[in-house]
Order: structure tokens, then sequence, then C-alpha cells
């Protein structure tokens, strides 16, 4: 392959990774916090899959403003911390590691929700409630971060930050695949599905059975047919984006150690960035597919800029109403 080859695919992945950051940090960042706002609005604050979410937010906020930052002053800005202090190279790849680990198991508990508050079951949507949400939370955090300690051991500054080449390589790239992948998306998948027959069992139940519950059939088709949807809406967005960027990854990891020719080596940066855009992706698609597939989170989100915009009217009219008076 010609040296030409070579320049244009190398510029086409600086550009790629420079133009994604650049869009996705402030963009994803903005969406988490709107998210935050929302999730802790008093329309949706004591939901459990609402808190879920928020946890989800909070997660991915920390990886667009830790993670993409300090990547993108890595790569386009000179900076040498993670190629060079490994101290800093440890810290960042395992927080990355917990947060982003952390973050896919909060969906999967986001969809195990869903599925315990629409079964018709009273004992299984009793597991819906707030206070129990909290207590998970916790559970799964500290899991988190305690699987993830092998990153901090095993990450080295050599090569740009990355496993160490050999064993760890194999098993971070089967971590990548089976904890991070395939396991979270193969339950949110079954989640999802057992959620799709729980309410269509309660449509049946509610035509054989006029008597039903009336108020529990109110909550489930307004808020919590509400989570329902966004939650599988971003279900399948996850598992789409997260099956792309982890095979990019463990083609990248796994190969590593392996001889190649400078093509090769350009070809495997292009795909290591490609897995990064959509890393980065993934961390930032949350608000707008919620706004894109719930009634109720557009109807929260526009009360909340409802209520800043009168608040502001008010402020000004004040300001108005007693200006400075300036004595001559």
């Amino acid at each position: 392959m010609n040296s030409s080859s070579k320049v244009k695919l190398a510029l086409a992945t600086n550009w790629m990774s420079t133009i994604s950051l650049f869009i996705l940090i402030p963009v994803g960042s903005f969406g988490c916090l709107f998210n935050i706002i929302i999730f802790t609005s008093k329309q949706l604050k004591k939901n459990s899959c609402a808190f879920y979410f928020l946890c989800t937010s909070l997660l991915e906020l920390c990886i667009l403003c830790f993670g993409g930052i300090s990547r993108l002053a890595t790569e386009h800005f000179g900076s040498t911390l993670i190629s060079q202090n490994r101290m800093y190279c440890k810290i960042r790849s395992y927080l990355m590691t917990a947060i982003g680990t952390i973050a896919v198991y909060f969906v999967l508990l986001a969809a195990i929700d869903r599925c315990m508050a629409t079964s018709i079951h009273v004992r299984y949507r009793a597991f819906s409630q707030i206070k129990i949400a909290h207590r998970i939370a916790i559970v799964t955090i500290i899991i988190g971060i305690v699987i993830s300690i092998h990153s901090f051991i095993f990450f080295e500054p050599q090569l740009g930050c990355i496993p160490q080449p050999g064993v760890y390589a194999l098993f971070y790239s089967i971590y990548l695949v089976v904890c991070t992948s395939i396991l979270p998306d193969s339950l949110i998948l079954m989640f999802s599905l057992w959620t799709f027959q729980n309410i269509r069992r309660a449509r049946l139940r509610n035509a054989a059975n006029q008597t039903i519950n009336i108020l529990h059939q109110q909550r489930m088709q307004k808020t919590e047919s509400q989570l329902v949807k966004m939650m599988l809406t971003l279900a399948l967005f996850s598992i789409l984006i997260d099956l792309t960027k982890v095979s990019c990854y463990t083609y990248y990891f796994m190969t590593t150690n392996i001889p190649k020719s400078s093509y090769q080596q350009t070809v495997d940066v292009f795909i290591f960035q490609f897995g990064n855009v959509f890393l980065y992706l993934n961390y930032s698609k949350s608000f707008y597919i919620y706004t894109l597939a719930s009634n109720l989170f557009r109807k929260v989100f526009s009360e909340i800029i409802q209520n800043f915009y009168h608040k502001l009217l008010r402020l000004l009219s004040k300001n108005n109403i007693h200006p400075i008076t300036i004595i001559q």
C-alpha cells in the first residue's frame, strides 16, 4: 500500500477523532445536565426507574468531562500525561473502566425495574420502589468499583496507556466483550422482551376484566408506560452502539502485540478511534433519545424551560421596577 493512502487514512482518522470529540463532549454534557434536572424534578424524583436514569446520566457526564476532555487534550493539544505519567494513566484507565461498567449496569437495572413495574403480580411490582433502588444502586457501585480494579493494576502508559500486551490484553478483551457487552446487553434484551410480554398480558387482562384496579391502570398508562418506552428505546440504541464499540476495542487490544506493517498500524489506529467515537456517542445520546421517545419527558423538559423563562422575566421585571438612581 503506497504512502499516500497511509497519509490520507491518518488524516481521516485525525479529523474523525477531532470533530467527534468537539461535537460529542459539549452536546453530550448539556444533554446529561438536562437529564439530571429533569430526573430530579417533582414529577420524576420519586420514581425508581427515573432514579436509575439519573445515576446513568451522572456517570455519563463524568465520562464525557473527564475521559473525553483528557482524550482531546492528549490527541489534539499535545498533553503527555497519559503516555508519560504512569499513575495518571492507571487512575484514568481505572475510572473510565469502573464508571463505564457501572453505567451499563444502571441501564440494566432500569430494564429490570420496568419489567417488575409492569408485572401483574403485586409482589414483583413492589420491587419497583425508590428506597429499594437506592440500596441496589449502592451495591452496584461497590461491585463496579471492585471488579474494575484490574485496570488500575495492568494498564501501562506505553503505546498510549493501553492494557499490557499478552495475557492481560486477552483478559481485558474478554472482560469488555462479556462483562460490559454480551452479559448486560443480553439481560437488557431479555427483560425488555419480558416487559413487552407483561404489557401484552396486562392489556388482555384489562379486556377480560373491567374491574381491574383503576389506579394501577392509570399509573401504567401515564408515567410508567412512558418510562417503559424510554427504557426500551435507550436499550435498543445502547446495544447497537455498544456492540460496535466493543468489536473495535477487542480487535485493537487483541492484535496490539502482533507484528504489522506501517499501513496496518494506521488502519488499527483508525479502528481504535472509530471505537472511541462510539464510546462517547454512547454516553451522549440519552437526553436526545428520551426527548424523541417520550411525551412525558418532553412535557417535563418544556415545563422546566418555561419555569426558568418566567423566573428570568420576573427577575428582569423586578430590576426594572427598582432601578438604580444616580444623583448628579
